[in-house]
């Protein structure tokens, strides 16, 4: 039985490594065309993959990898959503996730801040940070991401600006008082520069982990 048993794992073992040098090849076709800048030709070769090979020994590389040709052509919330399935994953590949679905919320905020939902995209975005930060933390850029963001969601919470002078004496005055402090107008200004600030910041920091190559210790075979 021990002899039978022995065969059968030999024999297993040894059909598999035909499928896994293709899946290596496919993998290493799709890598070259992404370092090469051809992100949709990189996708689609990833998404195949995917399809093809699903309990694939290199499933997380492809799927983080398919997300940054997401998010490198301009489609972070498709970006985001794949990364999301990765978060949980311990190692690089976990805390680079979650960075990136920070930095893909981040910016699909930004992009429309009087979008629906702002608040609750910028709020998942700070979540993201925060798990990398807590996987890694001396990760420089997502401290850097995550103080903006925050800095964007306190803005959302300041009190409204008061309205009104400060008499100090008792009793309703003769005639309605000018309001003191902000006009709207000139509060919305303020926002909409602080806002523009925080894109040319996005533009500046919000820079993704880069595509994973396969790692070296799974091409044992």
């Amino acid at each position: 039985m021990h002899r039978l048993l022995t065969a059968l794992i030999v024999l297993f073992s040894f059909n598999t490594i035909p499928s896994a040098i293709r899946q290596y090849r496919v993998f290493m076709d799709a890598y070259g065309h992404q370092q090469a800048g051809d992100h949709a030709t990189a996708g689609k070769i990833y998404s195949t993959m995917l399809s093809d090979y699903p309990d694939s020994f290199l499933r997380r590389e492809a799927m983080f990898n398919l997300a940054c040709a997401e998010f490198a052509q301009n489609r972070p919330l498709s970006s985001a959503t794949l990364y999301a399935g990765l978060q949980t994953v311990k190692g690089a590949i976990g805390v680079n996730a979650s960075y990136n679905r920070g930095n893909a919320l981040a910016m699909i905020a930004f992009a429309n801040p009087k979008a629906p939902g702002y608040r609750e995209k910028l709020g998942a975005s700070l979540g993201s940070y925060r798990q990398a930060l807590l996987a890694d933390p001396g990760n420089t850029d997502a401290r850097i991401n995550y103080e903006i963001v925050l800095r964007a969601l306190q803005r959302l919470s300041l009190p409204p600006t008061p309205s009104g002078g400060g008499g100090g004496g008792s009793g309703a005055p003769d005639r309605p008082t000018r309001q003191q402090g902000v006009s709207e107008d000139v509060t919305n200004l303020v926002l909409d520069n602080a806002r523009l600030e925080e894109g040319q910041m996005i533009r500046k920091y919000f820079r993704p982990a880069p595509p994973r190559q396969t790692p070296k210790e799974q091409q044992d075979w």
